[in-house]
């Protein structure tokens, strides 16, 4: 079976097994190690503190001295089993043998070659050595008579063989400790295996790495940009697209905290609100965008948040011409309408051959369309805007109500910086909040209409500032909601679903034009509404 073959659960469990096994055996043989170094530095030790002892006793001198060897070897035989030791011997200051646990090598000459230290220099040591009767740790002492004399050397030693019979315990107890936790280790190996791979969402490495590859690819295709950060707002990944429309290199930004890479961005703020956004416009990187933003909840904790956006110049012209098409529509159905009650007239008066009267009627008509496509083709230079006013003009008539463009308006070709299309949403959904608030007045007092039904509108452009404004004398401000309340998305003093976005767009498109928006009752009846839009707002 093939690597990749084996579930990730039990890759980890083989991993972490055959990983806590080698280094267990490593642990077992450095203690083992350890240990018997440590035994056989305490033999020498202790062989080195008898040897050191004998060769100070009197015993041992005159022995030396007087060549009573032979009476003296059963003594130090049962010194030898006393202390443990494997062996005592005494020579001569030659290095012949004069106390030997077996009677048939005393006389010979010592064995191991470790005895020039003690003869030659009157040193007392710890060696190994091979002698006679194996390997073994000796302690060597040299020893001297009254004078100062080398005259012989005691050695003790224990031999390595009987060592490691006690030390072989000890590696038993090491390798029943490893099995054991070896044992522990595999259990908990195959836990954190099951954690990690539910952390996974049950997915192996290679379906990570696959589905890596193809995120990444799509990402790379889409044409709108994306970008995400986690819960700390550090940004987390960044698409071909979103680099190129706010001008940026994806290596130069990525695991870096938002603000630095975009300081006018407030993404990481739905991470508090856990509110999604859509259709949004932001201003970021000298870039008008249009973003849909959403936090990112995994098992019910928001643990980043995503956008998604494309450049609102792209669909400038698209906007600009709907726009445009929808006020010329709105004006060619209003007119259509008027037109066809008007041909009604026409027709009858015709009929009744009152020939004079259709002709004042047809010059009145000629008359008030002409003066009005006038006024506005001298006051408004941008077309867009003179082509919704009159639209919105013939819808009021459609409405039975007056729309009046104050004779003082005057608007200049905008700059560079202000779209008309944006001064057309603006304007356009304050004459449709004063109509609907104008009929809803009506409604509830039908004498009233008379004074009630015309709308103002007022379109300035002087010194630094475009400020539009909208006149009404409908119902006024709603008492329950305050003017905060008024602009928010979802607010609407009419009890209809899908309301409240007019004036919500409006606040949000003076904000990016850092405008004002002001919002107030007149002294009589209705209300006023005005926009400030400064001309270097984006400057």
């Amino acid at each position: 079976m093939k690597w990749n073959q084996i579930s990730f659960r039990h890759r980890m469990l083989i991993i972490m097994t055959v990983s806590g096994l080698l280094q267990l055996l490593v642990l077992s043989l450095a203690g083992f190690s350890y240990i018997k170094q440590s035994q056989e530095q305490e033999m020498g030790l202790k062989a080195k503190g008898v040897a050191t002892f004998l060769a100070q006793s009197s015993a041992v001198i005159n022995m030396i001295e007087q060549n009573t060897s032979a009476r003296m070897q059963n003594r130090f035989r049962g010194l030898t089993e006393m202390i443990g030791a494997a062996f005592i011997v005494i020579g001569d200051e030659k290095g012949i043998r004069l106390v030997h646990p077996i009677d048939e090598r005393i006389g010979l000459p010592m064995k191991g070659g470790d005895n020039d230290q003690a003869l030659v220099h009157g040193q007392t040591y710890v060696s190994f050595a091979e002698g006679s009767l194996g390997k073994s740790v000796r302690g060597k002492a040299a020893v001297f008579d009254k004078d100062g004399n080398i005259i012989g050397v005691v050695s003790v030693g224990y031999l390595l063989d009987r060592l490691q019979d006690r030390i072989e315990p000890y590696l038993a107890f090491l390798l029943g400790m490893a099995i054991l936790v070896l044992i522990v280790n595999a259990i908990v190996s195959y836990f954190i295996s099951r954690r990690f791979q539910k952390a996974l969402l049950g997915f192996e490495p290679e379906e990570i790495g696959r589905l890596y590859g193809e995120l990444d690819v799509t990402m790379s295709t889409i044409k709108e940009g994306v970008i995400s950060i986690d819960s700390d707002g550090v940004l987390r990944s960044i698409n071909t697209s979103a680099c190129e429309i706010l001008g940026l290199t994806k290596s130069g930004v990525m695991n870096k905290p938002l603000y630095q890479v975009l300081p006018n961005s407030d993404l990481q703020s739905l991470i508090e609100s856990q509110e999604s956004d859509n259709d949004i416009e932001l201003y970021l990187n000298q870039q008008r965008i249009v973003a849909n933003r959403s936090p990112i909840v995994v098992d019910g904790k928001v643990v980043g948040a995503v956008s998604s956006f494309r450049l609102r110049d792209e669909i400038s012209e698209l906007t600009e011409q709907l726009s445009q098409t929808k006020a010329y529509a709105e004006l060619l159905r209003s007119q259509t309408h008027e037109h066809r009650n008007k041909l009604n007239t026409i027709s009858g008066l015709v009929q009744m051959r009152e020939l004079d009267a259709v002709q004042h009627l047809i010059g009145q008509e000629t008359e008030h369309y002409q003066s009005l496509i006038e006024f506005l083709r001298e006051t408004v230079k941008d077309p867009l805007i003179a082509g919704m006013l009159l639209g919105k003009t013939e819808r009021a008539r459609e409405l039975g109500l007056g729309l009046k463009v104050e004779d003082e308006s005057r608007l200049e070709p905008l700059p560079k910086e202000i779209n008309a299309d944006d001064l057309v949403t603006i304007l356009g959904n304050l004459i449709d909040n004063a109509f609907e608030a104008t009929l809803s007045a009506i409604a509830h007092s039908p004498h009233e209409r008379i004074e009630r039904s015309e709308v103002e509108v007022s379109v300035s452009d002087f010194g630094n500032e475009i400020i539009l404004e909208v006149i009404d004398k409908g119902c006024g401000l709603p008492k329950h909601l305050d003017v905060e309340s008024l602009t928010q998305r979802g607010v609407s003093s009419k009890s209809v679903t899908n309301r409240g976005v007019g004036l919500f767009l409006v606040k949000q498109l003076t904000e990016r034009y850092q405008g004002q928006l002001e919002i107030v009752e007149n002294k009589d009846i209705g209300a006023r509404v005005t926009v400030y839009i400064p001309k270097d707002g984006l400057a």
